[in-house]
């Protein structure tokens, strides 16, 4: 029995690392070159005919994780807690920053812990937050100041819903305190020409590096205990109207 249901997990992981390939535009053509075998024995092992753990290593490859990753990622995918809130949960966390940065925290630290012992958050306060979010029914707050997560922790926040837009602010207004970017601080920019169909590509791009950053924060928490300071990532794409660009210049008869 035990065998049977592992051989059921197999799946999930082989459907969430065709979304990873996908989202990067990588296609079974391109495998099956690299790895000099036949595209229909190919698609074979991704209906998990024939997959070995040696081969989902192979494959993970093209789209640059491991197998410990994928796992993790497959597993907040599956995940059968709250993925979306409701506008009123949404609207909520907009209206008040703190709130907002709370369960932030929470979701990437998984406990209170850090707000108080790190952040130098005041028991009361705590107290407050917590509260306020068990209301909202975010988690579960529970004897002693515990608390039960009753969300994924990668929450889709709807496209246009009041965090997205409100998120938005927020960061833009705390770059905004500097007129330049500090030194060292990694940044990158990118001009290109997309259709509809690249957008809705490059949305799903956005979401894969999102989960890639958060693994990097996972993976922050359990190391050395080297100082660690928080940090906003913006990625945001906007539309260029070239019209307001300078004719070319007419050239003068001599």
């Amino acid at each position: 029995m035990a065998r049977q249901k592992n051989n059921r997990q197999l799946p999930l992981l082989v459907a969430c690392l065709k979304r990873l390939l996908r989202a990067r535009g990588i296609g079974y053509r391109e495998i099956a070159q690299t790895l000099a075998v036949s595209e229909p024995t190919l698609k074979r092992w991704f209906a998990c005919k024939g997959m070995t753990i040696e081969r989902l290593e192979d494959l993970c490859t093209f789209a640059d994780v491991n197998l410990i990753e994928l796992i993790e990622i497959t597993t907040r995918d599956a995940d059968a807690r709250l993925r979306q809130l409701s506008v009123e949960q949404e609207q909520a966390l907009a209206d008040d920053k703190n709130l907002a940065f709370v369960f932030a925290i929470i979701l990437r630290s998984g406990s209170p812990d850090e707000l108080w012992r790190e952040q130098g958050l005041e028991q009361a306060a705590l107290v407050s937050y917590l509260t306020r979010l068990d209301k909202l029914r975010l988690i579960d707050l529970l004897p002693g100041n515990e608390m039960r997560l009753l969300t994924v922790r990668d929450v889709e926040w709807r496209k246009d819903g009041p965090m997205r837009n409100q998120v938005a602010l927020w960061i833009m207004a705390e770059h905004a305190k500097s007129t330049a970017m500090r030194p060292g601080m990694p940044w990158g920019a990118e001009l290109v020409r997309l259709s509809d169909a690249s957008l809705i590509r490059l949305e799903e791009m956005i979401r894969d590096f999102q989960r890639n950053i958060r693994l990097l924060g996972d993976a922050e928490r359990n190391a050395s205990p080297a100082p660690k300071a928080w940090y906003s990532l913006m990625i945001a794409s906007s539309h260029i109207d070239l019209g307001g660009l300078p004719a070319k210049p007419k050239r003068v008869g001599t």
